[in-house]
């Protein structure tokens, strides 16, 4: 039987001699769970993720006296949400650390936030989202949440989206700022301080095409606050036939860098993934344009807020570009074969072979160019699913780098094999979910 409301401040503000934060608190739960269970579903999940790591090459190729790196790293997250028919909550909390990184008995905090939004639905296909939240569009090709790293990535942003049978369009933005100001509007940061978003996309039975476009805003220095401003648009393309899958995407980006130099610069992917029974092989190129040098325009393409992880090894020699190739851009022609034993059990072989996409001049004979040829790397992945809420996941990669490597990355040694090993238990129960109790 359902107990009136007074009953529950009169019986629990008597019965337990706590301050009044707490008091609050307890009522604040009593309701909120009380209006979840009658009116909308309301569910609490968990992510524990510790991952064990063995580094000797790992983003920077190891010289012939690097030492190799062990530790274990862990996200802990816990993920509220609430629906209902015109309003969904979303609050995601996380903590991330490396075991033996804080005193056992410490006062440094390091909890986070990783999502808090508010999604409100204005009509049955217009709804407007709002708060911390992820962005991920196109596969994560230039805004994705960058999941592998623990901490992964969000933004601060407000999103209008429409949702249609045949047509979903998401645009919006952010602005960002450091504190609550009394005057002023400056941002002395590494992250952008304005973003603006459009992003469209339609699947038919057989193809599918997205188009995005993204504008974001740097302050030129820590003397200047005027903006600099880069534009980036791009389009993806899919196309199935049969057991066959074709993709391609092509990106251009223009605008202005910090240096005041014009920006023109591209990206593209192909594609072609083949099914089998229980195994796919896929096969592509994805190349990133690079500067010229003594041209008179920046043609390094950046490749934004992108998950770089997933597409340039895993090793994260690339993870970002173009600072990641002085400039020179990539040209990354792979191959992966998936295997599947049954529901519970997965293998997956990478392989990549880097080159620059443009020339990059020689630091020892400034007058010649570095060979183009970077490195080759083969990433394996093994993935179990002990339970439905229970992975164990585990991975070994190695590579082979030439000189121009070295130079590029400023470490290492061309007759070193780099390596990286890892094991990580993904454990993602649902802890409580309202629509298991009617």
């Amino acid at each position: 039987m359902t107990r009136p409301l007074y009953w529950w401040f009169k019986n629990y503000y008597k019965k337990f001699d706590m301050n009044y934060l707490l008091k609050i608190l307890l009522t604040g739960s009593i309701l909120f769970f009380s209006f979840a269970e009658m009116c909308a579903q309301f569910s609490i999940s968990a992510q524990l993720r510790p991952r064990l790591e063995f580094r000797d090459g790992f983003r920077s190729p190891k010289a012939a006296d690097s030492k190799s790196a062990f530790f274990v790293s862990q996200r802990t997250r816990l993920i509220l949400d609430f629906k209902n028919e015109k309003l969904r909550l979303f609050v995601s909390p996380q903590d991330v650390r490396v075991w033996g990184q804080e005193k056992q008995v410490g006062k440094d905090p390091s909890f986070g936030l990783h999502e808090g939004w508010g999604q409100l639905k204005v009509s049955d296909i217009f709804s407007i989202k709002a708060g911390r939240q992820e962005l991920v569009y196109d596969g994560h090709r230039l805004l994705g949440n960058l999941d592998w790293l623990h901490q992964a990535r969000s933004h601060d942003a407000l999103l209008f989206k429409i949702n249609t049978e045949k047509l979903k369009l998401d645009f919006g933005g952010a602005f960002n700022q450091s504190a609550e100001r009394v005057f002023g509007l400056d941002y002395r940061s590494d992250n952008y301080k304005v973003l603006s978003l459009v992003h469209a996309q339609q699947k038919f039975e057989n193809f599918s095409w997205g188009a995005i476009s993204i504008l974001d805003g740097y302050e030129k220095s820590e003397t200047d606050s005027d903006l600099f401003w880069r534009y980036s648009i791009g389009t993806l393309l899919g196309y199935k036939i049969n057991s066959l899958n074709l993709e391609g995407s092509f990106y251009w980006q223009s605008g202005t860098t910090r240096d005041e130099m014009d920006i023109a610069a591209y990206l593209f992917n192909l594609k072609a993934l083949y099914k089998f029974n229980k195994a796919s092989v896929a096969a592509g190129l994805d190349f990133v344009s690079g500067d010229n040098p003594g041209d008179d325009k920046f043609q390094a393409f950046n490749t934004l807020y992108a998950t770089n992880h997933k597409f340039y090894g895993w090793m994260d020699y690339f993870l970002n570009i173009p600072v990641d190739t002085k400039g020179g851009g990539l040209a990354d022609f792979y191959a992966n074969v998936n295997f599947s034993a049954g529901s519970k059990a997965s293998f997956k072989i990478f392989l990549h072979y880097f080159m620059l996409a443009n020339d990059v001049r020689d630091e020892l004979r400034p007058t010649e160019n570095i060979d183009r040829y970077l490195g080759t790397e083969v990433d394996v992945v093994f993935i179990l699913k002990i339970a439905p809420y229970a992975k164990l996941q585990t991975g070994l990669s190695a590579s082979l780098i030439s000189d121009s490597m070295v130079q590029i990355k400023g470490t290492g040694d061309k007759d070193e094999i780099n390596s990286w090993g890892w094991v990580m238990l993904a454990l993602t129960p649902e802890l409580f979910n309202s629509k298991n109790k009617k």
